[in-house]
C-alpha cells in the first residue's frame, strides 16, 4: 500500500514546491508527468495534477491532455478515472475532436458502445460539423470488438450526416468486413471507395492483399500489388511478408523466393518475420539446404534469429529426420542466450520420439521441467506415442494416468494411441475399456479404435454390443472400412 501511494505523496510535495498558479510552469510539469517514459509509469499522478490545474483555471495543451487520456485508457481499471477527468475537462476547457475521438475509442475498447454513441451525439450537438476522425475511431472500435453490424450502421449514419469517409474510414471498414467473415462486402467497399474518389493508401492495399492471400487468390493479390506501383504507392515490408507468407502456405516457395529477391532490389531490408516465413517455407517444401543457407544469410546480414526462428529450424530438421541438425540448432540457440520455450521443448521431444529415441525425449522432458516449464497435453501425447510405438505400455499407462493429476485432459488422439498400443500387445480388454471411457466422455474414437473394439466384441460373440458400437461409429460420421467389414463378416453380424 505504501509503495502504491508513493507517487501521490511525491506529487503533494511537488505541488508544495511548485505551486500551481503559473500557466507555463504548470503546463511544463504536466507534460513531464505525462511523457515520463517508464514501463511501470502510473498515469494517475498526472491526472491528479491536471485536476488541480483545472480547479485553478489553468488549461493544458490539447495534445498533452489527449496523451494523458490515452495513457489512462490503456488500463481497463482506470476507465472511470479517464471518464471523470474527461467530464471535468469538458466544463473547464475547450476539447477538440481528437479528445472526443480518444474517449469514444476508449469506451468502444471497453465494450461500452451505448456510452460511446451517447458521447458522439453530444459532440455532434455542440459541433459545427460532424467529425470523420470520431466516426472512424468509433467504427474501428466496433469492428475490433466484433460488432460489425454496429460499425455498418455508424458508417451509414456518417454518410447520412454528410460526413465523407476518408481513406482511413474505408480501410477500417474493409478490414472489418474481412475480419468478420464478409470478404465479398470488403471488396465491394473497396470499389465504393474508388468510385467515391478516395484514394487507397498503403494500409488499404496491405489489408486487401492479406485477404487475397488468405483466400488463395494470388492473381488478384498481384493485380493489387501492381496497382500500388502504378499509383506511386511503394509496398513496405508488411506487404512483402504477407505475399511471401501466402505463397509459402501454398508450397509456392519459388514465387516466395523471387519476392524475397525483389524486396531487396527495391531497397527494403528483410525483417525477422521475412526470414522466419521463408525458412519455414523451404523446410515444408523439403528444401532443407535452402532453409539452412537462408539461415546463414540471415546471420550475416545482422538480423538476429529469435526463439521462433530456432523453433522453425528444429521443427524443420525434425520433419526431415535430421537429428544432427536438430541438436546443432538447439545448441546454437543456447549459445545465443535464447531460452527454449514450451513450444521448443515440445518440438525437441517430438523429434526424438519420432526417431524412437525415447531416452533423449525424456531427457528433454526433464530439462523442460528443470527450466520451470510445465508440460501440456501435447507434451504428454508425444511421449505416450513414443512409448506405445516401443510397446512399453506399462510406462505409457503411468504417464497417461499422471495427466489427470496434473490437471490435463488426454486428447482423442492420445486415447487412440493408447488403444492402438494395447491392441498391438494383445490387451484387448484394456483397449475396450479405454474406448468405453472415451465414448462416455463424449469423445470420438478414430476408425482404427472402433474397428479394434468391434473385432474384440465379435470375437467374444457379443453381437448386440458390436451392433450398438457400429451404430455409434456411423452416427459419428465414420464409415466402416475393410477391417470392420471383415470383423462383421467373421462374426456373421448383419449391418442394417
Amino acid at each position: 500500500m505504501a509503495t502504491a501511494r508513493k507517487p501521490f505523496v511525491l506529487l503533494q510535495q511537488l505541488i508544495k514546491t511548485y505551486p500551481i498558479f503559473d500557466p507555463s510552469t504548470s503546463a511544463l510539469v504536466l507534460r513531464h508527468l505525462v511523457d515520463y517514459q517508464d514501463p511501470s509509469h502510473d498515469p494517475r499522478p498526472a491526472a491528479l495534477y491536471l485536476h488541480h490545474m483545472l480547479r485553478r483555471g489553468l488549461t493544458p495543451h490539447p495534445a498533452t491532455f489527449n496523451r494523458l487520456l490515452r495513457r489512462l485508457l490503456l488500463d481497463a481499471d482506470l476507465l472511470h478515472t479517464a471518464s471523470s477527468l474527461f467530464r471535468e475537462a469538458r466544463t473547464r476547457m475547450p476539447l477538440d475532436e481528437h479528445s472526443f475521438a480518444v474517449m469514444i475509442r476508449g469506451l468502444c475498447d471497453a465494450g461500452l458502445f451505448d456510452e460511446a454513441s451517447i458521447l458522439l451525439d453530444e459532440f455532434e450537438a455542440g459541433a459545427e460539423a460532424s467529425s470523420v476522425v470520431i466516426y472512424t475511431s468509433l467504427i474501428d472500435g466496433c469492428c475490433k470488438r466484433g460488432s460489425f453490424d454496429a460499425a455498418k450502421r455508424l458508417f451509414d449514419r456518417m454518410k447520412g450526416r454528410g460526413v465523407s469517409p476518408n481513406e482511413f474510414t474505408y480501410t477500417v471498414m474493409i478490414s472489418g468486413c474481412f475480419r468478420n467473415g464478409f470478404p465479398t462486402s470488403g471488396f465491394e467497399m473497396y470499389e465504393e471507395m474508388k468510385q467515391s474518389g478516395v484514394c487507397p493508401n498503403l494500409y488499404t492495399y496491405n489489408v486487401l492483399i492479406s485477404e487475397c492471400c488468405r483466400g488463395q487468390d494470388f492473381c488478384l493479390a498481384f493485380q493489387l500489388f501492381d496497382e500500388m506501383s502504378q499509383k506511386g504507392i511503394l509496398p513496405n515490408i508488411v506487404t512483402y511478408n504477407t505475399l511471401i507468407g501466402g505463397f509459402c502456405k501454398q508450397s509456392k516457395v519459388k514465387d516466395a523466393g523471387n519476392l524475397f529477391i525483389k524486396l531487396k532490389a527495391d531497397g527494403l531490408r528483410p525483417s525477422l518475420v521475412t526470414y522466419n516465413l521463408l525458412i519455414d517455407g523451404y523446410f515444408k517444401a523439403g528444401q532443407c539446404s535452402k532453409a539452412t543457407s537462408l539461415m546463414n544469410q540471415m546471420k550475416k546480414s545482422g538480423c538476429s534469429p529469435s526463439v521462433v526462428t530456432y523453433n522453425v529450424l528444429i521443427n524443420g530438421y525434425s520433419r526431415a529426420g535430421d537429428l544432427i541438425g536438430v541438436a546443432n540448432a538447439y545448441e546454437d540457440m543456447k549459445l545465443r542466450g535464447l531460452a527454449p520455450t514450451l513450444v521448443t521443448y515440445n518440438i525437441l521431444i517430438d523429434a526424438f520420439a519420432r526417431a524412437n529415441d525415447t531416452e533423449r525425449a525424456f531427457q528433454m522432458y526433464e530439462s523442460m521441467e528443470r527450466a520451470g516449464l510445465k508440460a501440456d497435453a501435447y507434451t504428454y501425447a508425444v511421449l505416450i506415442h513414443g512409448l506405445c510405438m516401443q510397446a512399453n505400455m506399462k510406462d505409457a499407462r503411468k504417464l497417461f494416468d499422471s495427466m489427470n493429476d496434473k490437471g490435463l485432459r488426454p486428447t482423442d488422439a492420445t486415447y487412440d494411441m493408447m488403444v492402438y498400443g494395447y491392441g498391438r500387445e494383445g490387451s484387448s480388454y484394456k483397449a475396450l475399456r479405454l474406448i468405453s471411457d472415451m465414448i462416455s466422455k463424449g469423445m470420438t474414437p478414430n476408425l482404427a479404435s472402433y474397428g479394434l473394439a468391434i473385432r474384440i466384441l465379435c470375437k467374444d460373440r457379443k453381437w448386440h454390443e458390436a451392433e450398438i458400437l457400429l451404430s455409434k461409429m456411423v452416427t459419428s460420421g465414420l464409415q466402416p472400412n475393410d477391417f470392420v467389414h471383415e470383423a462383421l463378416s467373421c462374426g456373421k453380424l448383419r449391418c442394417q
